[in-house]
C-alpha cells in the first residue's frame, strides 16, 4: 500500500511521463505487470462541503482497484487510480478535467459528487472522447439535459428519489398541498422542476417554494418561511453540510404535523450529527441491508478502513463508486480492449443482478440516457448517537421501472460516429 500512495504522489505532482518512471520502480504491486499502467482520475472536491462525500466516493474506487489489482490488473495492466481535485467552481472544474487529457493523458475520469462540476467536467470529456464515469452526482439534468454519449451515470437521481417519497407522502395526507425547499444551484433548481411534475401526478399541488442560497447563511429564516405556507407536505431539496445545518433548526414534533421529504440524503451528512433527527428520504443502499454480498462488502471495508476515524461503515456513495469502477474495468475486460466506441457500446447494454448490485432488484445501464436504472430505497432516521450505524430504518423499496424519470427518454446523445477514438 505504501508504494501505492508513493505512486499516487509522483503522478500528481511530476506529470505522465514521470509517473511512468515512478510506476517501472513499483510495478511488483501487480505480479507480472510489464505493460504501461492504466491510469485513472478520480475528481472530487476535498474541501468545503462535499469533502466527506470525497473521500467516501475514493474509497469506493480505490476498493474496486485493489480488487482488480490483486488479481493482475485489466488485460495486463496494473491500474492506477490518481486524485484531482476540481473544486466546486465549474469554470476550474473544466480546466482540471482539461488538463488530466491533454497533459497527463489519463485514461478515465470517474467522480465529480457536485452535479455543476459533473457537467462542466463531462462536457470536456466529450470533446476529446473520454469516458467518464459519474458515480455520485444526481440532478435530474445529467440525464438529459446534460446527458452525454460519453458520460455514464451511477447515481439515482433526484426524480428517481423523489417519484418514491412523495407519491408515498402524498397518499399518507388527505390534504396534498407541497411547499419547495431548494437549494439554488444546478441540483436543487433540477431536482425541484421535476418534484412539481411529480406532484402534479399524484394529485399534489406546489403552492410555495422557498429558494436558499447554497452558502445557507439563515436555515431558521427559511423555515420561518416554510411555516407560513399552509401545506401537508414539504419537499426537500437541500444538500451536503447544508442538511444538517438545516435539520438541527427543526423541532422533530414539525414531523408529526406535516410529512417532509429530502430527495437524497447520505451517510456523509448523517455520520456528522447521529442525534439529529431526519424525516423521510431515499437512498440507494445501505449497510443494514439483508441483501447478498452486503455484510462481505461492510467487512472488507471496515478492514481496509480500520485505520481511519471518520466513516467507519460504507454508505451509499462508497457503494455506488466502488459498482461504478466496477462496472469500468470489467467492461475493459469484456471488451478486450480501452477504445472508447468499443466500451461505450459495452456499458449501454449491461445489466446487473440484485446479487451483483447488493439491492433487492436487478440494474441496467438506460442506453438512452447513460443513467443507472436501479432499486430505490425509502428510509428514515431515528437517532442513535451512541450507534449511529444502527439509526438508519429502511421502510421499503421501489424497482427502478416504478421510479423512472419519463423525460430520460428524450435525452439526446451525441452520434457515436461522430467521436473521436481515444484507446489509454
Amino acid at each position: 500500500m505504501k508504494k501505492t500512495f508513493l505512486r499516487l504522489g509522483v503522478l500528481l505532482g511530476m506529470g505522465l511521463l514521470v509517473a511512468c518512471m515512478g510506476w517501472a520502480q513499483t510495478s511488483a504491486a501487480v505480479p507480472g505487470a510489464a505493460k504501461a499502467p492504466l491510469v485513472i482520475a478520480h475528481v472530487a472536491p476535498t474541501s468545503g462541503r462535499f469533502a466527506l462525500h470525497a473521500e467516501a466516493d475514493r474509497r469506493g474506487a480505490e476498493m474496486a482497484v485493489e480488487e482488480f489489482n490483486a488479481r493482475g490488473g485489466v488485460l495486463g495492466r496494473e491500474v492506477v487510480l490518481v486524485a484531482r481535485d476540481p473544486t466546486l467552481d465549474k469554470a476550474r472544474a473544466a480546466q482540471v478535467a482539461q488538463q488530466l487529457i491533454t497533459e497527463s493523458k489519463v485514461g478515465f475520469l470517474l467522480g465529480a459528487i457536485d452535479s455543476g462540476v459533473a457537467a462542466s467536467m463531462s462536457a470536456v470529456c466529450q470533446q476529446y472522447g473520454v469516458l467518464f464515469i459519474n458515480t455520485n452526482s444526481s440532478a435530474p439534468s445529467e440525464a438529459v439535459e446534460n446527458a452525454h454519449r460519453s458520460k455514464f451515470s451511477f447515481d439515482a437521481n433526484g426524480a428517481n428519489f423523489n417519484r418514491a417519497l412523495l407519491q408515498y407522502a402524498l397518499a399518507q395526507r388527505p390534504g396534498k398541498r407541497v411547499v419547495l425547499l431548494t437549494e439554488d444551484n444546478d441540483w436543487g433548481r433540477s431536482n425541484a422542476a421535476a418534484s412539481r411534475a411529480i406532484v402534479a401526478e399524484y394529485g399534489g399541488s406546489v403552492v410555495g417554494e422557498v429558494m436558499v442560497p447554497v452558502a445557507l447563511p439563515d436555515p431558521a429564516g427559511a423555515l420561518r418561511q416554510v411555516a407560513a405556507m399552509a401545506a401537508e407536505v414539504v419537499a426537500v431539496n437541500v444538500s451536503g453540510s447544508n442538511q444538517i445545518r438545516l435539520f438541527a433548526h427543526i423541532d422533530p414534533a414539525v414531523f408529526e404535523a406535516q410529512s417532509w421529504v429530502v430527495g437524497e440524503v447520505d451517510w456523509e451528512e448523517l455520520y456528522p450529527a447521529p442525534g439529529t433527527p431526519r424525516p423521510l428520504y431515499g437512498t440507494t443502499w445501505a449497510w443494514n441491508l439483508d441483501t447478498p454480498g452486503t455484510a462481505q462488502f461492510v467487512a472488507r471495508y471496515r478492514e481496509r478502513y480500520r485505520h481511519t476515524q471518520r466513516l467507519p461503515y460504507p454508505g451509499d456513495v462508497t457503494h455506488a463508486a466502488y459498482l461504478a469502477t466496477k462496472a469500468l474495468l470489467t467492461a475493459i475486460e469484456r471488451t478486450g480492449s480501452t477504445d472508447n466506441h468499443a466500451l461505450i457500446r459495452a456499458l449501454e447494454g449491461m445489466r446487473w443482478s440484485a446479487r451483483e448490485r447488493m439491492q433487492h432488484d436487478d440494474a441496467y445501464m438506460d442506453p438512452q440516457s447513460h443513467h443507472l436504472q436501479q432499486t430505490i430505497y425509502i428510509a428514515t432516521w431515528k437517532p442513535r448517537p451512541d450507534r449511529p450505524e444502527l439509526s438508519q430504518v429502511i421502510l421499503g423499496h421501489l424497482p427502478p421501472a416504478q421510479v423512472r424519470y419519463a423525460p430520460e427518454g428524450g435525452a439526446r446523445l451525441e452520434p457515436l460516429a461522430a467521436m473521436p477514438h481515444y484507446a489509454p
